[in-house]
């Protein structure tokens, strides 16, 4: 009894095995996009405020590495085998620290997600309410900011992005 148990196992993961030898791998397709990737740094960054771009907060759904865009009807939609190489909650301090840095302005020391634990450095932080692309093909970016110095003093501001088009095929574009 014990034996016949036993060759019937021995059979049943025997066959369990050879079904997974025929599988043929398929090619990924997914595009892998980088928040900020074009963007050239200054070359000198000497006597320029130091900075720390703290965490990004975001509406909820844009947690995740999906690339979304919001349909006519309110739903969300993924764009099709593209994908952000990193959530946006922390591509998006990389890519401000990118922009802060080649505008000139700004040298910043560190970005969300390093703590800072230099008190002389001026700290940003950037509240998105929109990150995303609507049905009309208008990428909509809007962010609430606020600055605050070493010492305590507070600046704050929203920023509305001038309207970009996408006409939701060229993912790259978005």
């Amino acid at each position: 009894m014990i034996d016949r148990l036993l060759a019937l196992l021995l059979l049943a993961g025997s066959a369990l095995f050879t079904g997974c030898v025929n599988f043929k791998p398929t090619p990924d397709h997914t595009q892998i996009y980088v928040l900020a990737a074009n963007v050239e740094p200054s070359a000198d960054l000497t006597d320029k405020p130091r900075c720390y771009v703290g965490r990004v907060e975001l509406p909820g759904f844009l947690e995740g590495s999906r690339i979304l865009s919001r349909s006519a009807s309110g739903t969300v939609v993924s764009a099709p085998r593209a994908r952000w190489a990193e959530p946006p909650s922390e591509g998006l301090p990389r890519a401000i620290a990118l922009h802060l840095q080649a505008t000139g302005r700004a040298h910043v020391r560190a970005h969300y997600p390093w703590s800072t634990r230099d008190t002389e450095l001026i700290n940003i932080s950037v509240q998105f309410e929109r990150f995303s692309a609507n049905a009309e093909g208008l990428i909509e970016v809007i962010a609430q900011w606020q600055i605050v110095g070493p010492d305590g003093a507070v600046q704050e501001g929203r920023y509305i992005a001038p309207q970009m088009h996408w006409d939701g095929l060229h993912v790259a574009d978005y």
